[in-house]
């Protein structure tokens, strides 16, 4: 199995921690632009832009974006990854992915999330304690808009609505939409209750973490009588310098990744005694064999995607590429590396009648 692999960009605003110096908007979002072009000319397969809110981000709207993307590209397709269901209303959603699906041929898909930090929800007026609720009702009635036909968007949340019809995208919403999971029971369930795929985000930890959610998926599909359309997908942080850069690439590359990757916290928000940003030795860790992150020369990078796609059974993996005021210089590097040495590399990997690969180290 060939698994797609692209890369994908939260486009935050965020000083160099190094220098200081801070794009501005037009500019970051230059540099969204140019990654998406490098990473369509260098053959990767997919680009993301995730969602974000506030001053500090240039993906208030991921749709929007990616119609920019659209008119910039021809081949690569687009994902909005991860559009939060939770404080958006999911017709404006639907009409939003049609219209892209018209702009793009037929290049786009969703990955649904519930998402919504503290104070996205106050921004949005989410109640905090019925977020849960509000996703699945919401997630429902994106799926039934979705399908051809009229449907009735009936729920707690909204005024019904009946007789709502759209233009159709000729696709089965389960290929158009993919579930996001933090990796929790509920969310994968859901995803394998509707039918789609599981799409997880993964910002720490050992990846072997996920291996009960992604059993637990597989047997909830089965379960559920639909063994077709089970897709596992992958989004997490990476970096990767030449394999020739330095007599130890994967040192050379966390020492390079450190100090933006730990700009943030090991979530990536907001530091507090809870979640403090990581030390140089906590953030190795995350990147050695039996850690989420991707970071390293092209080799132990194509020997970790290598095991994590065996492992896990991926179908898409969604690298992000751009953290915490990185250099753009270094993103487009990790980027064409991706895909000049990288994805030749992964996919000739563990052709029929081959050991799986394993890690090592």
């Amino acid at each position: 199995m060939n698994p797609q692999l692209g890369i994908m960009t939260w486009g935050d605003i965020a000083p160099d921690p190094l220098t200081g110096q801070l794009p501005s908007p037009s500019g970051r979002l230059t540099h969204v632009l140019e990654l998406a072009r490098t990473a369509e000319s260098v053959g990767l397969d997919i680009v993301g832009v995730g969602e974000g809110h506030g001053a500090h981000r240039v993906n208030q709207d991921p749709f929007l974006l990616l119609s920019a993307l659209s008119r910039v590209t021809e081949r690569i397709r687009l994902s909005a990854a991860a559009s939060v269901l939770t404080t958006a209303d999911p017709v404006r959603i639907a009409e939003q992915l049609s219209l892209l699906s018209l702009l793009s041929n037929g290049r786009v898909d969703l990955v649904a999330g519930r998402g919504a930090l503290p104070q996205d929800q106050d921004l949005f007026a989410v109640p905090s304690h019925l977020r849960e609720e509000i996703f699945e009702e919401r997630l429902d009635q994106l799926l039934d808009v979705l399908r051809p036909g009229p449907s009735d968007l009936l729920g707690d949340f909204r005024d019904h609505a009946r007789d709502v019809e759209l233009p159709a995208t000729g696709r089965d919403p389960r290929d158009l939409v993919w579930a996001a999971s933090s990796g929790s029971p509920r969310s994968v369930l859901r995803a394998a209750g509707h039918g789609l795929g599981v799409m997880l985000n993964v910002m720490e930890g050992e990846w072997r973490n996920l291996l009960p959610y992604v059993k637990a998926y597989r047997e909830a599909l089965r379960g559920f009588g639909d063994r077709t359309s089970a897709r596992v997908g992958l989004a997490v942080p990476a970096l990767v310098i030449p394999d020739d850069a330095a007599a130890d690439p994967w040192r050379a590359a966390v020492e390079l990744a450190h100090p933006y990757f730990s700009a943030g916290t090991r979530t990536y928000g907001a530091a507090s005694p809870e979640d403090p940003t990581w030390t140089l030795d906590e953030f190795a860790a995350q990147c050695a064999p039996t850690g989420s992150l991707v970071v390293g020369g092209v080799s132990e990078v194509v020997e970790k995607l290598a095991v994590l796609r065996h492992e896990l059974g991926l179908e898409r993996i969604l690298l992000r590429v751009d953290i915490n005021g990185l250099p753009h210089d270094t993103a487009i590097q990790t980027v064409r590396l991706l895909g000049e040495q990288v994805l030749p590399q992964l996919r000739e990997q563990h052709m029929p009648g081959e050991d799986p690969p394993r890690l090592h180290g």
